[in-house]
């Protein structure tokens, strides 16, 4: 069974991109006799404000969609994004990192070698050879630190990924593409790359629709 999702974020008013989003997969699932789900991405707690979600409803049931009960809201499932990040401290591919931004563009700019992705300069990977040891001493004298996928180790342990794609066939994908990306900070429990791909897991999410970028 197909089994769409739109998932916005309430940081602001719905645009033309997400109605043609919430519309592209709500007509795959109905004319697939499958099913469409909506969830709300609200763990930035900073900027989502709940005037923004109430628009959000709104403004699908104006374009005609209606969606299955209950929403599913990221701010009420972090045990779930907790349990993820326990998995993978388990199998020994995330760590620590304790660099601020500045601290990462300095090394970046002082390196003649400091990898890159399509987005420009990646993570130079300071912190992930830490001693357990250092990495233990640092918290716990209460240094702030995220906490980052060793997308390297992760590569080896998943193996070689690809998804199928509506008119293009088999897609590779590169997990080390875009580096060790950051699945939560001090702030903000868990990462959007974290928080969407545990969703669509226990959501059953068979079909996505994305930008051509």
């Amino acid at each position: 069974m197909i089994v769409t999702r739109f998932a916005p974020s309430p940081t602001g008013h719905l645009h033309l991109g997400h109605a043609a989003s919430a519309l592209t997969g709500w007509t795959i699932a109905k004319r697939a006799g499958g099913r469409f789900r909506l969830r709300i991405e609200d763990i930035d707690t900073g900027r989502c404000r709940p005037e923004f979600e109430a628009a959000i409803y709104e403004d699908l049931a104006w374009l005609g969609l209606d969606w299955e009960q209950p929403v599913r809201r990221q701010s009420e499932h972090m045990a779930d994004y907790a349990a993820a990040l326990r998995r993978l401290e388990s199998l020994g591919v995330i760590y620590p990192c304790f660099c601020s931004r500045k601290e990462i563009e300095a090394e970046i700019a002082a390196s003649a070698h400091a990898p890159h992705g399509p987005e420009g300069p990646l993570y130079p990977g300071t912190c992930r050879g830490l001693a357990a040891s250092a990495r233990a001493a640092r918290i716990e004298r209460g240094d702030p630190y995220a906490l980052r996928l060793d997308a390297a180790g992760a590569a080896k342990i998943a193996g070689p990924l690809s998804w199928q794609e509506q008119g293009r066939g088999s897609v590779a994908v590169d997990p080390q593409l875009l580096g060790d990306a950051v699945l939560a900070r001090k702030d903000v429990a868990a990462s959007y790359h974290l928080a969407v791909t545990i969703d669509d897991d226990l959501q059953g999410i068979s079909l996505v629709t994305r930008g051509q970028d």
